[in-house]
């Protein structure tokens, strides 16, 4: 099942959506819950905010903006930790690392964070037999 790349859930005003980790990421065993709020007025970035500890937060992007011919294939296993079916909408985030300027952030292509929009619950997967990069340049130098 190919995922859908929309706008991310929770991006209006009003109390934001809790997404539901099924799996936790990895190196975070103790946050499962998080938000998404959206930093910038295009809403080009987002902050994936954990509701268990304030401080930890992930900077995350919808990949069309930067990678348009990004298509995951999302396996079975994933889809079948979230319970999705075919009538679910899936969004795809994925993590950015911005260690200065926006020259010198990069998106991991390889472990994206998939979302059910429907029931909110998420799980970072990686795809497996992909060569992509976990460290792509989001804008050419």
């Amino acid at each position: 099942m190919n995922a859908d790349t929309a706008a991310p859930v929770g991006t209006t005003g009003g109390e934001l959506p809790a997404i539901e980790f099924v799996c936790p990421m990895p190196g975070f065993a103790n946050n499962r819950r998080f938000v998404l709020v959206r930093v910038d007025e295009d809403g080009l970035l987002y902050s994936l905010r954990s509701l268990e500890d304030p401080d930890l937060r992930f900077l995350v992007i919808s990949p069309n903006p930067f990678f348009p011919a990004y298509e995951p294939e999302i396996g079975d296993e994933t889809l079948d930790m979230l319970g999705a079916d075919a009538s679910s909408e899936l969004l795809v985030l994925l993590i950015v690392t911005a260690p200065g300027s926006i020259t010198d952030a990069t998106a991991n292509l390889l472990a994206p964070i998939v979302v059910d929009t429907r029931t909110r619950r998420a799980v970072q997967t990686v795809l497996s037999g992909s060569d992509l990069p976990v460290r792509a340049p989001l804008v050419s130098a």
